[in-house]
């Protein structure tokens, strides 16, 4: 009898409580009030201003560790979306800059000439020798040394080199 008595009392306490959410009809609206009330479309403005709006926005377990966030924090979090929002068009823009940038080659200096540099329009006299005879080809290009000694061959001349088929040599290859 005694806890159903308590029980009746606390109701009629939490029943007491007056509602805090003020409700404006259109009559006495202001102005101002009403563009503020348009303006917050989004609800944004409304959990700006008031933490219970914006945690019952959230998920459940959202709500529940909502407990350990302080004011600065939530204000925080808000300010972050909204400046996500704001930039995500911008990044999209970078970032599809990008690819209109890989179709243009980028103005470089032009390299010096080394022996190891733009190999295929320099002489290969260098190596000295019998491969003076073949200074268009490169030192490992065997395909250009096999035309060559083919064009030295033609012209009469005894080349040492790529005689035989590779398919009858003797040692590693």
């Amino acid at each position: 009898m005694m806890l159903l008595r308590r029980a009746a009392q606390a109701g009629a306490r939490i029943g007491a409580r007056a509602s805090s959410t003020a409700v404006a009809t259109a009559a006495s609206e202001t102005l101002s009030q009403k563009g503020w009330r348009w303006l917050d479309i989004t609800g944004f403005l409304t959990k700006w201003h008031s933490r219970r709006a914006w945690i019952l926005d959230l998920d459940p377990p959202s709500r529940a560790a909502m407990v350990m966030t302080t004011e600065y924090e939530r204000k925080l979090l808000l300010w972050l979306t909204w400046m996500n929002l704001f930039f995500f068009p911008i990044s999209l823009w970078f970032w599809f800059g990008q690819f209109t940038h890989l179709s243009a080659k980028p103005p470089i200096p032009l390299m010096p000439e080394y022996q190891y540099f733009n190999g295929r329009k320099r002489d290969f006299s260098f190596h000295g020798g019998r491969w003076n005879d073949c200074k268009e080809c490169r030192w490992l290009e065997f395909e250009c040394k096999k035309i060559c000694h083919d064009k030295l061959r033609e012209e009469g001349r005894d080349v040492l080199g790529l005689r035989r088929p590779r398919s009858q040599t003797i040692g590693f290859h």
